[in-house]
């Protein structure tokens, strides 16, 4: 009785502290001001297809699938994603911060920056954007980073979340951490990085924010199944799993949904805890 107490006491504070997962309406951070084809959203529990006027607000996980796409209203940049591009979009305070799974940004200097800060997670790379045009690749256990233009100043970090080394990168500097090696400066970037480099990475971003027009309607596909939220879920970003639990947890409604969390996240807390929730709504029905 004394263990069940202790987790019905942890579950309730969790389940306060979290309550941003279903109350406020999220604010807009930014919009979709060009996309070559059509791209994904995950807002809430929904997956959805969007297209270039869509605003993104915070929580948005964006796919962009075989499109490039443009995003302007974020503080500091433009930002670009190549093809097969996996980010999350958060808001804490007067930060907004991209964490990129996997795939291509490009950042470029906003032509009206706002003062505050956009800070790019890439899990064992973090940096908060300067004035400074870069590109960051994140893919195979191997993150690389170009800065065009300007100087910027990225830090490692840890599994833990703690930040360590730093390196101050200048005008066409190329940098690389592979693994579990420290991340290091190398000069000019390889010919591997430069043909790999989305086509439209190579010119400057253009404006296109005015020509989107008003916000199209998000067209409806289906609510995310496990494999589409998985790799959020145990990869490498340090994001906080408790408030993503949370956020999934009303998909446990779904069986197959359900089983998929106790064959591969049975036994972590923030997923007990969830199925306990679970479990508790049904008795009460």
């Amino acid at each position: 009785m004394k263990k069940l107490s202790v987790v019905l006491l942890i579950a309730g504070l969790l389940q306060i502290s979290q309550s941003w997962a279903a109350t406020a309406a999220a604010p807009t951070l930014g919009v979709i001001s060009f996309a070559e084809k059509p791209a994904r959203i995950i807002r809430a529990t929904t997956l959805y297809g969007v297209t270039a006027g869509t605003r993104l607000q915070a929580g948005d996980i964006l796919q962009s699938g075989a499109s490039v796409l443009q995003i302007e209203g974020l503080p500091a940049a433009t930002v670009a994603l190549g093809p097969d591009t996996r980010v999350l979009l958060a808001r804490d305070g007067n930060r907004t911060e991209i964490s990129l799974l996997s795939g291509w940004l490009k950042l470029q200097p906003a032509a009206d920056p706002s003062h505050n800060g956009l800070a790019i997670n890439a899990g064992t790379v973090v940096f908060t954007v300067t004035n400074s045009a870069s590109v960051i690749h994140a893919g195979n256990r191997r993150i690389e980073l170009f800065v065009e233009d300007g100087t910027q100043s990225v830090s490692e970090r840890d599994g833990h979340g703690h930040t360590g080394n730093s390196l101050s990168l200048s005008r066409e500097t190329y940098a690389v951490q592979n693994t579990d090696d420290a991340l290091k400066s190398v000069g000019r970037p390889p010919e591997t990085f430069v043909n790999a480099l989305p086509r439209p990475f190579l010119d400057p971003l253009v404006p296109q924010a005015k020509k989107s027009g008003n916000s199209p309607a998000l067209k409806k596909e289906r609510e995310v199944t496990f494999d589409d939220i998985a790799p959020w879920l145990s990869g490498p970003l340090n994001l906080n799993q408790n408030q993503l639990a949370n956020r999934f947890g009303p998909r446990l409604n779904d069986a197959t949904f359900r089983q998929d969390i106790k064959t591969h996240l049975g036994g972590r807390l923030d997923w007990e805890l969830e199925l306990f929730r679970f479990e508790q709504r049904k008795r009460l029905h």
